[in-house]
């Protein structure tokens, strides 16, 4: 990797993993105070409806935005060929909307599920109009400039969540908070990049971004039945009650992950594509973020598996046992948190060699393993039972994306497992501490605060300790790189 772009690529992250630090804490505190104000009747019902909104809103893109920034040369044609594309795709996921939120009536006997399906479903069609801003930056690795609206959003979201849930609108106050942060994060991403909106129709553009996208959008059908399954399931067959329960575990096990996910893979994206004919430079790369993500990842969520008492006790259930239902299955998802966050990198550079196809075989094989496995681990071991058949399924990815860099990359299982040793040998040692402190401690915030700082620092120092403290090489390199002046490729 070139000085100029392993710099830009470090400074990407950093602002970033930044970025991303500022969301999450501010989407943690929402969660937390609505999570006091609200039933889990309430999450039962934006969980359902979420997933009927989640399958729609895959039809907003076809897998085309990736295509725009993976292409090493795109036309002025092309990009508004595929705005108009998106657009069309935004209205009709409007009006199909209507039709689809009847149908949840039949399987969710909630009425309050449908008007819900209907409201969310226009956030398709406000992402579409800050589709050309967000792909330009995206092609020109302009990642800070990307931050502000992603910052704007959810600060919008949080203020409109927290008044809406104070004005007793309940579930509502969830879906009003998101459908703000759409609206807010499509103002600022226009008024930092501001394009004119042109509509045209190249066919060939057209066809050309359609058949590299779609096999991205049949490993999204795969991943939105991966995803959306557990809750189907256990909506279906439990109530909104148990599936209120299933949605604060996922949900907080997911939070590191998404987190992860949202502050790289764009990044990754968008770098590995200018990197895909090195192939040692690309290996090297890949293996540097593996590295930093399985670092990231286990003590997370090494983390909230020692706190999760105190969690869903203290900070969620306001000192009552309300979300303690949820321990078991936050637990065993803990595991699949940090297994997605680990396999997470390999889909960009799938994507950025031209392998989207490989993504569609896995998230296939997967998903059949999951589905088989939700009722009747619901029907035995309740949603302990779906937490455990989830987990796994994720696992099974590791065994179907590897043999891939083996093949395409010649990267060794050794040099795999060489950077995740570290990390998982500081969360085994992390684990013991965090069980051995509970047997001699009660649920307080003392105890709290005792495991997180003092959990964090062991995990650190013998991260450090096992890698010889290279990380802080690496910070100095990111540090330097946020010192220089940016670079600014030509739009």
């Amino acid at each position: 990797m070139n000085r100029t772009l392993k710099s830009k690529t470090a400074e990407n992250l950093a602002y970033t993993v930044l970025s991303r630090l500022f969301i999450f804490v501010l989407s943690s505190l929402t969660s937390i105070i609505l999570a006091r104000r609200l039933t889990t009747s309430d999450y039962g019902i934006v969980g359902f409806a979420s997933i009927f909104v989640i399958f729609l809103g895959m039809f907003d893109d076809l897998g085309v935005t990736q295509s725009i920034v993976q292409k090493e040369k795109i036309e002025e044609s092309e990009l508004y060929t595929v705005f108009t594309l998106k657009v069309i795709l935004g209205l009709l996921i409007i009006l199909l909307s209507f039709g689809w939120a009847a149908l949840s009536r039949k399987v969710f006997d909630n009425p309050a599920v449908k008007p819900v399906i209907i409201v969310l479903a226009t956030c398709s069609f406000i992402n579409s109009l800050g589709f050309i801003p967000i792909a330009l930056l995206s092609r020109d690795l302009k990642f800070k400039r990307l931050a502000v609206p992603q910052i704007g959003g959810q600060i919008v979201a949080t203020v409109v969540a927290i008044i809406s849930v104070y004005m007793g609108a309940r579930y509502w106050s969830l879906v009003f908070a998101g459908l703000s942060s759409c609206i807010a994060s499509a103002a600022i991403v226009f008024a930092l990049c501001p394009v004119p909106y042109r509509f045209r129709w190249d066919l060939g553009a057209a066809k050309e971004h359609l058949s590299f996208g779609s096999h991205l959008f049949m490993a999204w059908i795969m991943a939105f039945v991966l995803f959306n399954s557990d809750n189907f399931v256990i909506g279906a067959v439990g109530g909104a009650a148990m599936l209120g329960f299933y949605s604060i575990a996922f949900n907080w096990s997911s939070k590191a992950c998404n987190f992860i996910e949202a502050a790289t893979q764009g990044v990754l994206l968008a770098t590995f594509s200018r990197l895909q004919d090195q192939t040692e430079t690309l290996k090297r790369g890949y293996l540097r973020v593996l590295e930093y993500v399985s670092l990231a990842a286990i003590l997370a969520n090494v983390l909230l598996l020692i706190l999760s008492r105190e969690l869903l006790t203290l900070v969620l259930g306001g000192g009552t046992g309300k979300w303690l239902p949820a321990l078991s299955a936050l637990r065993i998802l803990c595991v699949y948190g940090a297994l997605r966050a680990i396999v997470e990198p390999v889909r960009s550079m799938v994507i950025a060699i031209g392998r989207p196809g490989l993504i569609f075989k896995s998230n296939t094989v997967v998903t059949c393993f999951q589905v088989a496995g939700l009722y009747p681990a619901l029907r035995y071991l309740g949603v302990e039972g779906v937490a455990i058949v989830v987990a796994l399924s994720y696992g099974l990815q590791l065994f179907i994306y590897f043999p891939l860099l083996r093949r395409e990359l010649g990267l060794s299982y050794r040099a795999v497992f060489g950077c995740l040793r570290s990390a998982l040998l500081a969360g085994a040692v992390l684990a013991a501490f965090g069980l051995a402190f509970s047997r001699f401690a009660s649920v307080s915030w003392w105890t709290l605060a005792a495991k997180l700082f003092l959990g964090s620092g062991l995990y650190l120092s013998i991260f450090g300790c096992s890698t010889r403290w290279k990380i802080f090489k690496d910070a100095r390199e990111v540090v330097n790189a946020l010192a220089l002046k940016p670079y600014r490729p030509t739009v």
